[in-house]
């Protein structure tokens, strides 16, 4: 009995030693499933303790209780195969007795500083990163288990932003986290990102953060690229091709956009549980621009990625791809910006072949979505054949918008540049643009499109001149050819509607702001898209009534 006891004194010890890095890597609710030892009153304690105060909390609570409490026999074993089976392989490392699997002083060092700076930018991480983008190949790489990715994906459900925190927070509690992380952006082609946790020169070293036995095969050697010069990266905006040839700009109704504001709300810091304080400013990381991917370029050669549509992003595309204004309304996380890209290029393939004249502009109604469509969807896609530009009011353009209009294939742009364009050209104030220079105008977020929303401001222009088209066939002139229209949005919603007639009217004005002749859902392969997006269930739990004793 004394043996047992001095072993369990032991591992008290080493609980005690340890603990910073055990609160640090331990992801406490997965583990409480497997410590059977713990009665349900101790573990609601903790999960409270969760909820209230924070993961890094719980984790004290669950050591210092293991540390007081008298266990069965074998429970040391037992919390050691907790934490690994639940996915916290590091933090099992510190307590095995045996003490032959410790983390080195210098990969602790290492891993410290790839933290610190993972902490300095996260700003710029949650700012840019795609939660949906990086998501499966972090599962796939073993850096998220099931719940992780669960969770994670949970999170996302209420913004992206939140997403990108609840990843980062939990993907510095496993081995080798930072090196795999650096593959998982370089995989997704996230290569600005790469960049900038490169730049840092984190020291980590790999092979020592992966000096564990046991491991299913040995840490890949990351080749971290140098620091870029930051000056080497500035530009005017978000294009692909050679710098156009500087000109005076007389349009200033580019820079005056009053929609002009970053992601909504502020970033918030890293969960407790990072054991840094978080909270900089934005100004730490900036946007990866055409200079910083030809650098990358030069280090690493990236496949070209391959435009294709699943089954069910095909069924609602088919209209589209017939020429006729429709409305997409696809899931969040879905793919519907998918969907626009495929469609942007069939269409600008179709007007090449047929020697017409193709223009696409993409309308957004936020900044940071239109720089998001450029980096993550439209430019890695079509850069290859057709010349792209992103713009936002924040960006600081050497020519006016109607001459990047005639210079670029593809635009993506907030909504109030173009209306501030076709305002200046009705006053005569310059040149400015006419709905005719575009031949497909894809509008995200379409539901804005009521009152006297920008989107409904532009497409009231667009159905006069339909009404003014009609009249001209009837006096045998010819029409001024128009954009097709195509919409895009996760719900069409049902706007102040309390019954289900003003719902349908509500839904039925939209399709007319948008002359859109349906809108399109996901019939025949319901069944996919089920699967794809992976809809949380619901619980009902219906509880007793409370009795006063």
């Amino acid at each position: 009995m004394s043996i047992v006891c001095s072993a369990e004194d032991s591992f008290r010890n080493l609980i005690l030693f340890f603990r910073p890095r055990l609160k640090m890597y331990i992801q406490v609710e997965p583990v409480l499933d497997h410590l059977i030892f713990l009665s349900a009153e101790t573990k609601e304690q903790i999960l409270k303790k969760i909820n209230t105060c924070g993961n890094t909390s719980a984790a004290e609570l669950l050591l210092s209780t293991l540390e007081q409490g008298q266990w069965p026999l074998g429970w040391t074993q037992m919390f050691v195969e907790a934490l690994e089976h639940s996915g916290n392989p590091l933090a099992a490392r510190y307590v095995k007795p045996t003490l032959t699997d410790l983390p080195s002083p210098s990969s602790e060092t290492a891993h410290d500083e790839c933290l610190h700076l993972l902490t300095l930018l996260q700003p710029t991480l949650v700012d840019k990163l795609l939660i949906n983008d990086v998501l499966d190949t972090c599962f796939e790489k073993g850096l998220l288990t099931v719940e992780d990715r669960n969770r994670i994906s949970a999170a996302g459900n209420s913004g992206n932003e939140s997403g990108v925190r609840e990843l980062l927070r939990r993907i510095v509690q496993k081995e080798n986290w930072f090196s795999t992380f650096l593959d998982v952006l370089r995989q997704t082609g996230n290569d600005a990102l790469f960049q900038e946790l490169t730049g840092g020169g984190c020291p980590e070293d790999n092979t020592d953060l992966a000096n564990s036995s046991h491991r299913d095969g040995p840490a890949a050697n990351e080749c971290l690229l140098p620091a870029v010069d930051e000056s080497s990266l500035e530009t005017e905006a978000w294009n692909v091709d050679d710098i156009l040839p500087e000109a005076s700009c007389t349009d200033s109704s580019v820079t005056t956009e009053s929609d002009t504001s970053l992601a909504e709300g502020s970033v918030s810091c890293f969960d407790e549980s990072l054991g840094h304080n978080s909270n900089m400013g934005r100004d730490s990381g900036t946007m990866g621009s055409d200079s910083d991917e030809s650098v990358i370029q030069t280090k690493r050669v990236s496949p070209e990625p391959e435009l294709q549509l699943r089954p069910y992003q095909m069924e609602v595309a088919q209209p589209a791809l017939d020429g006729k204004n429709i409305i997409i309304c696809l899931p969040t996380g879905s793919g519907k910006t998918r969907v626009a890209v495929y469609i942007t290029k069939d269409h600008l393939d179709k007007k090449k072949q047929a020697s017409e004249s193709g223009k696409v502009i993409v309308l957004v109604n936020k900044v940071m979505l239109a720089e998001q469509l450029f980096r993550k969807e439209f430019n890695p896609y079509l850069k290859k054949w057709y010349r792209i530009i992103g713009l936002s009011g924040d960006t600081q353009l050497k020519i006016s918008f109607p001459e990047v209009v005639k210079s670029y294939d593809v635009i993506i742009s907030t909504a109030q540049i173009l209306e501030n364009s076709l305002l200046n050209l009705e006053s005569g104030d310059d040149d400015g643009v006419q709905l005719s220079d575009f031949s497909l105008i894809i509008i995200d977020e379409c539901h804005h499109t009521n009152k006297e929303a920008v989107y409904n401001n532009i497409m009231r222009r667009y159905l006069k001149q339909k009404l003014r088209n009609n009249d001209l066939k009837k006096q045998n002139k010819p029409a001024i050819p128009l954009p097709q229209i195509l919409g895009l949005t996760a719900s069409p919603g049902v706007g102040a509607a309390k019954k289900q007639s003003e719902a349908e009217k509500h839904i039925l004005n939209i399709c007319a702001n948008l002359d859109a002749f349906t809108i399109k859902t996901v019939k025949e392969n319901l069944g996919q898209l089920k699967h794809q997006i992976k809809e949380p269930c619901k619980k009902f739990v219906i509880a007793d009534d409370t009795r006063e004793v």
